[in-house]
């Protein structure tokens, strides 16, 4: 440790005071023992419980919306980070003074735990939240944003995600990953539960649906979309400072804004783990140049679970035919 810091142990965490004033939490040790990545299954589902508290949990489902209030609630990496910075920057003409971007569009289901008053105003209106919840649990009064993601893709880009954070770096196979972690998940917390419950909400007026591949393809008609959708008046510069701001390049460009470091420095240490992260919320070309590739027998039970869990309901007999029905809705 520089010599310009001190240190003292609070339950087990090491807290390093600099000179400043300022404060770095090092979750090194907790209870004696070495913090350490998953290296099974077991153990990442084990970390995963203790990512929110039972209360702070609760605390988010109570939660009583406005009807200006714009809920961001994608399944978890189908574009919820991307749709956050677009959101914020609509509605405050691109201003980037935040640390994280959770920081100013709180988390509902973290917001308790993280030290978040779900009430308090925010920097501007309208008011912007975070989920992942499904429509069945999200709680109702305000409107809702969710974006859609091909399963294959959410799937990879989940697991990249969790490698390097909750995972040891390569501990756990990606088929593995796969069969027994994502395509394991039942309702509510799965993809095919979340999806069809949003989308079962296709008519309502206070909820917009979007694909993250239209954004990819056609982000400015999306754009506007979500402009009148969250009631901001657009002008040709405020297009091009969101359309900026909100583009891969941008994004990997100002990184620690979008790396969740807000929650893993408070949430870290719950979880057994340290402080450093190997994984990123904004891939890069590293990422995508490592991105696995899902075996043929993957590819094949992916479909059948869609089968079962949404053309069953929907008629939808693939992502694709979704991404067209969303698509035609413009």
């Amino acid at each position: 440790m520089p010599a310009d810091r001190k240190s003292c142990k609070y339950s087990g965490v090491v807290i390093q005071a600099r000179d400043d004033g300022s404060r770095v939490v090092d979750c090194c040790h907790l209870w004696g023992e070495p913090l350490i990545r998953a290296t099974t299954l077991e153990q990442l589902n084990g970390k995963l419980q203790h990512l929110f508290t039972p209360e702070g949990v609760e605390a988010g489902l109570r939660f009583k919306p406005r009807p200006t209030d714009i809920i961001i609630s994608p399944f978890s990496k189908c574009g919820t980070t991307w749709m956050q910075q677009t959101v914020h920057g609509l509605r405050t003409r691109g201003s980037m003074n935040f640390g994280e971007i959770t920081e100013v569009t709180p988390w509902l289901e973290a917001a308790s735990d993280l030290g978040q008053n779900l009430d308090a105003e925010q920097v501007t209106t309208p008011r912007a939240f975070k989920s992942h919840l499904p429509w069945d649990n999200v709680p109702k009064g305000g409107k809702y944003i969710c974006v859609f993601r091909d399963p294959i893709r959410a799937l990879v880009s989940m697991y990249q995600f969790f490698d390097g954070w909750l995972i040891e770096p390569g501990a756990i196979s990606f088929e593995s990953f796969a069969y027994d972690h994502f395509l394991a998940r039942q309702a509510p917390r799965g993809y095919w539960h979340h999806l069809v419950s949003w989308l079962s909400q296709k008519d309502n007026d206070e909820v917009l649906l979007l694909c993250y591949e239209q954004l990819q393809d056609s982000f400015e008609p999306a754009l506007e979309r979500i402009a009148t959708f969250i009631d901001i008046a657009l002008d040709d510069e405020l297009v091009k400072i969101v359309h900026h701001q909100s583009s891969l390049t941008f994004m990997q460009q100002h990184g620690s804004h979008f790396d969740d470091h807000f929650l893993r420095q408070q949430r870290n240490p719950a979880m057994e783990l340290g402080p450093e992260n190997l994984s990123s919320k904004v891939s890069s070309a590293l990422s995508r140049a490592a991105r696995p590739e899902p075996s043929q027998a993957l590819v094949k039970d992916m479909q059948a679970r869609w089968d079962q869990d949404v053309r069953s309901v929907t008629g939808l007999k693939n992502y694709a035919a979704l991404l067209q029905q969303i698509t035609d809705q413009r």
